[in-house]
């Protein structure tokens, strides 16, 4: 039977036992009706992975016994950003998790002139329901991590994060020339950041100002791909050319 994984943010821990409560507690006990000395695993989305034992029930509190601690830090793996503008209906959900299984490290979603976005009265949607995507997305192919997902910011925004980035590539529609195979080998060093623009494409405005930051158009080809398709696209090529080494 498949030991379930847990992701819990921030691990509390008493008496050597690791206490977890709230609806951690409630879903354990409750749903997957973990009883003493039953096994129970937990991931903290920062590579590490704590196998336990059901020690005690105590109230709203649950008592973890660890038995052993993994770190998988993931280094190796390629560290990749996507700058994505948000895209209507489930469709984002559906890139969210498969990003996640392809090992992105980071979605930021971004905000270009001709993104459609789904307001809430009058506010931009919380990435909330995304951040669990990505919580449930990671236990399912066995991560360890789970990736970030920022709050929408418009496209200047990026800004904040461009230290961090040696390679910065922007998916273009209306590049010709340049592929992704002339920018992907085994010498790929560094965090890598994507660019990928809203289903009605890039305005040249943010094009020319994304090419002051230092960022490449690329082409995956002729065919013109949806906004969805295009990340996973990269990030699958990504993980063959440089984490499957």
């Amino acid at each position: 039977m498949e030991t379930r994984r847990i992701f819990v943010d921030k691990l509390k821990m008493k008496n050597g036992m690791v206490v977890v409560t709230g609806p951690y507690q409630k879903y354990i006990v409750t749903v997957l009706r973990k009883d003493v000395g039953e096994r129970v695993d937990l991931i903290d989305g920062k590579g590490y992975l704590y196998r336990c034992v059901v020690s005690g029930i105590k109230g709203k509190e649950l008592y973890l016994q660890v038995v052993d601690v993994v770190h998988h830090p993931e280094e190796k793996r390629a560290k990749v950003t996507l700058f994505v503008s948000p895209i209507k209906g489930p469709r984002m959900d559906w890139l969210v998790e498969k990003a996640t299984e392809l090992g992105v490290d980071r979605i930021v979603p971004t905000l270009f002139k001709r993104t459609v976005i789904k307001m809430d009265n009058g506010h931009m949607v919380k990435p909330e329901r995304w951040r669990k995507i990505c919580i449930e997305a990671s236990r399912q192919c066995g991560r360890f991590s789970v990736p970030e997902v920022t709050e929408p910011i418009p496209l200047r925004g990026i800004l904040s994060y461009m230290d961090r980035f040696k390679h910065r590539w922007l998916l273009y529609e209306k590049e010709r020339k340049q592929t992704i195979r002339d920018v992907m080998n085994p010498q790929v060093k560094g965090e890598i950041c994507v660019a990928v623009g809203p289903e009605g494409g890039f305005e040249e405005g943010e094009v020319a100002w994304l090419e002051e930051q230092n960022f490449m158009p690329l082409t995956l080809g002729e065919n013109i791909l949806r906004t969805e398709t295009t990340p996973l696209v990269v990030l699958s090529i990504i993980f063959y050319e440089l984490n499957m080494r």
